[in-house]
């Protein structure tokens, strides 16, 4: 195929997309998307499943795409896939910048195997990719190894701008050519129970300060009861609570 395998389009709900092989694609696997914020209520897409299905060698003409995309939908469970061989993110879940309004929440990513991804092709990507704001939405139980960007990036878990009121927790993310996790800035996520280990750049990163993540007093993010391993590179490697990150 050309472009996506899948494309779950404006006003659907109660989609399941389960079990398949998707692979040697032109661009990216499975794609959802309805009404933003400022759209037609009545076009809202809802209730999606991704579950359980092989989806690899994409982005074969169009290398930025992605294993599973979800720009604007809520209720979105993506669960038990195993996304390998591409040239870019796994799964996106998110398509509003900062904290505008968005109707992306309760977005389940779940105890997905994710590795080999970026390969070395492009830049500023992530095993798991979320942007904006949403309510609900979890990271939880996924392994993700593998993750190498052309140049700067290549984040296991990547927290990107406005990333907020996330459960981020249970997974196993190792081998990185960035930091394992790097939050870029966003408000009051949740980080615990994870194990992150061997990024390249390090372990734990936070790229933005205060003035970004809700001034002074807002949390970026919450670390409960993680285990970082480094191999000798920093553990924590950007500024976490002062204006001296906004350079970083």
């Amino acid at each position: 195929l050309g472009g996506y395998a899948v494309e779950i389009g404006e006003g659907c709900r109660d989609v399941r997309v389960v079990g398949n092989e998707i692979a040697d694609l032109g661009a990216g696997g499975v794609k959802v998307s309805g009404a933003a914020a400022a759209g037609d209520p009545r076009l809202r897409t809802t209730a999606v499943r991704i579950t359980d299905n092989h989806v690899h060698a994409i982005g074969r003409v169009f290398p930025s795409a992605i294993g599973v995309l979800v720009r604007h939908a809520a209720d979105v469970e993506i669960a038990h896939n195993h996304i390998h061989d591409t040239y870019y993110t796994a799964i996106s879940a998110g398509w509003v910048w900062g904290y505008a309004p968005s109707v992306t929440n309760a977005v389940r990513i779940e105890k997905n195997h994710i590795h080999d991804i970026g390969q070395g092709v492009l830049s500023d990507m992530g095993g798991v990719y979320t942007l904006g704001i949403q309510p609900g939405s979890t990271i939880r139980g996924n392994r993700i190894h593998g993750v190498k960007a052309a140049g700067y990036g290549g984040w296991a878990i990547y927290p990107d701008e406005g990333s907020s009121h996330l459960v981020i927790e249970d997974n196993v993310a190792h081998d990185t050519t960035g930091h394992v996790f790097h939050q870029h800035y966003g408000n009051e996520n949740t980080v615990r129970n994870n194990v992150f280990a061997f990024g390249g750049e390090g372990v734990l990163a936070l790229s933005r300060g205060p003035a970004h993540n809700g001034g002074r007093g807002a949390l970026a993010f919450t670390l409960e009861r993680n285990i970082l391993v480094s191999d000798g590179r920093p553990v924590i490697a950007s500024g976490l609570s002062d204006d001296a990150a906004e350079a970083a």
